[in-house]
């Protein structure tokens, strides 16, 4: 009798059991088709989707870049994060980059942190590893960049050989296009390179996404990143990047101060990462403009001249509107030497510009005074005052 007893509870416990894992396997599943659907769906509703890629080698995050994409317009746009990215990082207490947080295994804390400094939220990560890059390109067969200058560099004993033009890059090239240091080249060249090679990649996922959705290559893909979009909501953005129009594409990067903490140097935004914000919005914007926007309308010129008898002042000035991504005339002296107050005039009609430039060093005094004498080239003129110290109008 107490056999027959101790057989029936075994078999409750067993059914319970049982039960518990459909429970669970359910709102697993659940979980996972909420998740698909918000990405799906949202391409589906021509609705916003911000991705953020990650490329890396071993546990070290050799660069980010977050993807904006508008379905409705079918434009992008690509913000450049540099790991050295200067944030307090609550987990270990102190200022260091971004990179700190990352971890191959979990990439969530460093999504959090982008999307703060951001201000946009983040629909998903796709994180590529540096021989994974090399071997999804020869997946696609090659992506074509164009290269302005031959490189011929020899890097602790490994020579990096690219020829100039519009190259097919095979998966070994590719590796070598996007981890190599050139000490010559400016960061800024070194950003857009690696800003092209992802451009590239997407349209090569546009331009192969029939080949790419087969059940066979489909599997290849997926092995290769290390993502957490379901596979439906990665099928789901590789054929929406057969509508992508990456020709209008705008390259962006984020702008700040270098200091050095701790011996490293770190890349603090600019306004307390207020003007990131602001970039991110006004990219957003643009990809939901139905207008082509070149990214030489959204740089403004800036003629700067020394309106004082201090030596230098412009050239500081230039530099400092130049962190800031503005395109700057070479310095020039005004017609006097004996302006008091710093003066910033639009020269286009746009008001609007000419704000921009007078917030970066809080000037207050500006007119709109266009002038057909003036280089056609200059949007902006700001004619320094004694009242300009370097950094700020005070």
């Amino acid at each position: 009798m107490l056999e027959r007893r101790s057989r029936r509870t075994d078999r409750s416990i067993i059914l319970l059991i049982l039960i518990l894992v459909i429970i669970a396997g359910t709102g697993v599943y659940a979980v996972l088709q909420l998740r698909i659907d918000q990405i799906t769906d949202s391409l589906k509703k021509k609705q916003p989707l911000n991705m953020l890629f990650i490329f890396s080698d071993g546990e070290k995050a050799l660069f980010l870049e977050v993807f904006f994409y508008n379905p409705d317009t079918r434009k992008g746009s690509l913000f450049f994060v540099p790991p050295n990215l200067g944030s307090v990082i609550a987990t270990i207490n102190r200022v260091e980059g971004i990179d700190a947080l990352y971890r191959r295994a979990n990439v969530l804390p460093l999504k959090r942190k982008v999307e703060d400094l951001l201000g946009a939220p983040l629909h998903g990560v796709i994180d590529i590893g540096l021989d994974e890059a090399g071997r999804l390109v020869d997946l696609m067969g090659g992506v074509e960049v164009f290269i302005p200058n031959p490189v011929d560099l020899t890097l602790q004993g490994r020579r990096v050989l690219l020829p100039s033009g519009s190259v097919t890059l095979d998966g070994d090239k590719a590796r070598e296009f996007i981890s190599y240091q050139d000490p010559l080249e400016t960061d800024a060249d070194a950003i857009g390179r690696r800003q092209k090679f992802l451009q590239a990649f997407l349209k090569g996922l546009g331009e192969n996404e029939a080949f790419l959705l087969q059940r066979g290559p489909f599997r290849m893909l997926r092995s290769l990143l290390r993502t957490d979009l379901p596979g439906r909501a990665l099928s789901s953005f590789v054929a929406e990047m057969g509508r992508f129009d990456s020709e209008r594409m705008v390259l962006q990067r984020v702008l700040g101060t270098t200091r050095s903490v701790d011996g490293r140097d770190l890349l603090f935004p600019h306004q307390d990462g207020e003007l990131l914000k602001q970039s991110v919005k006004q990219a957003m914007a643009a990809n939901a403009s139905s207008e082509f926007v070149s990214p030489d309308a959204l740089t403004i010129t800036v003629e700067v001249l020394n309106g004082t008898r201090t030596a230098g002042l412009a050239n500081r000035a230039r530099d400092l509107f130049q962190s800031y991504d503005l395109e700057v005339m070479a310095p020039n002296n005004a017609d006097n030497d004996q302006y008091t107050n710093t003066v910033v005039l639009d020269r286009k009609g746009n008001l609007d510009n000419a704000k921009k430039v007078a917030d970066i060093i809080h000037a207050t005094r500006i007119f709109s005074k266009p002038d057909p004498q003036v280089d056609q080239a200059v949007d902006v003129t700001v004619i320094l005052g004694k009242d300009f110290d370097g950094r700020y109008v005070k």
